[in-house]
C-alpha cells in the first residue's frame, strides 16, 4: 500500500538559505519517506524573490489556488497552515507548537496575529494533525477542545543523519579557536523566546562570582532574531561569550561533543530538537523546567540538570554542580535508547498516519 500512496511535504521554509527546525525536519521526513512511499515535496525558492514581509502570505495563496489540482492521496503541510480550497488529498498538518497564543511577548506582533489565525483554521481544516510533543497535543486539547483529540498524532521531532555518520573530532573545533571543554554551548535563534537574555547574564554573573573559571567561554551557535537587539551588547569576547552565527551541520555534533555542558534555557518549546542532538553526542544538559523539556528527560532516565525557569539563583546552582562534578556526570549518563529519534523510524510512523487517514 505504502508504495501506491502518493505523499506530498508542503515545505514552505525553502525560501531561506539556510533552513532551520521546521525546514529541517521537512526535509529529513521527506528524505527517508521518499525510500519508503512514492513522496515528493515542494519547492518554492521562487518565492525568495519576492519581499519577505509579503513571501509567506503570497506561499499560502500561491496554495489555496493550486490545491484542488493537486492529485496526491496526502498532502502533509509543515508550517501551520492549511488551504481552505477542496480538492481530492487528505490534508495534514503539524502544529509545531502554540506559543503564539501561551507566550505572545517572545514574538512580533504580526507573527502573533498570522499565527494565532493560521493555527486555528488549521485545526478546523485538517483530516489529521501532528504535534511533536504529547505536551503540545494537550495545550490543543485544553486551547481548543476534546473534540480534536481523535485527530491529534504525537510524532516526535527527530536527529538528523549527520549526528549518526558523521564522526566529531577535536580538529573541528580548531576553526572556531576552541579546545574540548573549555565552554559551554547554545544553540537556537538569538531571542526572547529561547531566553537568551537571561543565559548571558547568569553566565556572566556566575564568573563574577568564580563560580565558572574566567577562561571558560558560553558560546552561541545561531541567528540573532527578534528581541536580539535588548542584548547584544552583552555578546562579546570580554564577556567571555562567542558568537558563532549559522554554523554548518558538519561542525555541530563536534560543538556539542566537547563542550562542559550544553544549556537550553528556553521560555518555550514545542519539542526542542537541540536537546536529542545534544543527547547524541552524550553531553551534559542544562534545562530550564518547561513541559516539552522535562518530558523529555522523563523519556530519558532524568538525566539532565534542570533549573526553574528565570530563576537566576537556580541557574547558577545548577552551573556550580555541573562544574565540580562534570567528569563524573559525563562518565555516568545514561540517556537510553535513542532510536525513537532516528528519521528512519519517524518517517514510518508518519507513513503509518497517513495510511489511517487515506
Amino acid at each position: 500500500m505504502s508504495a501506491k500512496m502518493q505523499i506530498l511535504i508542503d515545505e514552505g521554509m525553502s525560501t531561506y538559505k539556510y533552513p532551520t527546525g521546521i525546514g529541517l525536519h521537512a526535509i529529513n521526513l521527506y528524505t527517508h519517506l521518499s525510500k519508503i512511499s512514492n513522496c515528493t515535496i515542494t519547492n518554492y525558492t521562487f518565492f525568495k524573490y519576492f519581499p519577505k514581509g509579503f513571501r509567506k502570505l503570497s506561499i499560502d495563496a500561491f496554495i489555496n489556488i493550486i490545491h484542488p489540482f493537486r492529485n496526491y492521496n496526502i498532502i502533509h503541510y509543515q508550517n501551520n497552515f492549511v488551504p481552505f480550497s477542496k480538492g481530492k488529498s487528505k490534508k495534514v498538518v503539524t502544529i509545531h507548537d502554540l506559543g503564539v497564543f501561551l507566550y505572545p511577548g517572545t514574538v512580533p506582533y504580526i507573527y502573533i496575529q498570522y499565527n494565532r489565525h493560521s493555527i486555528k483554521k488549521s485545526l478546523e481544516r485538517a483530516d489529521g494533525i501532528i504535534t511533536p510533543s504529547q505536551s503540545v497535543k494537550n495545550e490543543i486539547l485544553n486551547m481548543f477542545g476534546k473534540h480534536y483529540e481523535d485527530k491529534v498524532y504525537v510524532c516526535f521531532d527527530g536527529i538528523r543523519d549527520i549526528f549518526f555518520s558523521v564522526t566529531p573530532t577535536i580538529q573541528q573545533l580548531n576553526k572556531y579557536n576552541l579546545t574540548p571543554y573549555s565552554y559551554y554551548f547554545f544553540l537556537g535563534s538569538l531571542s526572547k523566546r529561547k531566553n537568551t537574555e537571561f543565559l548571558l547574564k547568569v553566565f556572566i554573573k556566575a564568573k563574577k562570582e568564580k563560580i565558572i573559571d574566567n577562561n571558560t567561554l558560553l558560546v552561541l551557535g545561531g541567528y540573532k532574531w527578534w528581541g536580539s537587539s535588548e542584548f547584544e551588547e552583552l555578546i562579546n569576547m570580554e564577556n567571555g561569550i562567542l558568537s558563532l552565527g549559522y554554523v554548518a551541520d558538519e561542525d555541530i555534533p563536534a560543538l556539542y561533543r566537547y563542550s562542559r555542558a550544553f544549556v537550553f534555557p528556553s521560555i518555550y518549546e514545542g519539542f526542542g530538537m537541540p536537546i536529542i542532538e545534544a543527547m547524541s553526542q552524550n553531553v551534559p544538559i542544562i534545562i530550564s523546567d518547561i513541559p516539552t523539556s522535562i518530558e523529555l528527560n522523563k523519556r530519558h532516565n532524568n538525566q539532565m540538570k534542570v533549573f526553574e525557569l528565570n530563576n537566576e539563583d537556580s541557574l547558577i546552582g545548577t552551573l556550580r554542580e555541573v562544574e565540580v562534578n562534570n567528569e563524573d556526570i559525563r562518565n555516568n549518563l545514561d540517556y537510553g535508547d535513542l532510536s525513537v529519534y532516528n528519521y528512519e523510524n519517524i518517517a514510518k510512523e508518519h507513513l503509518n498516519i497517513y495510511k489511517s487517514l487515506s
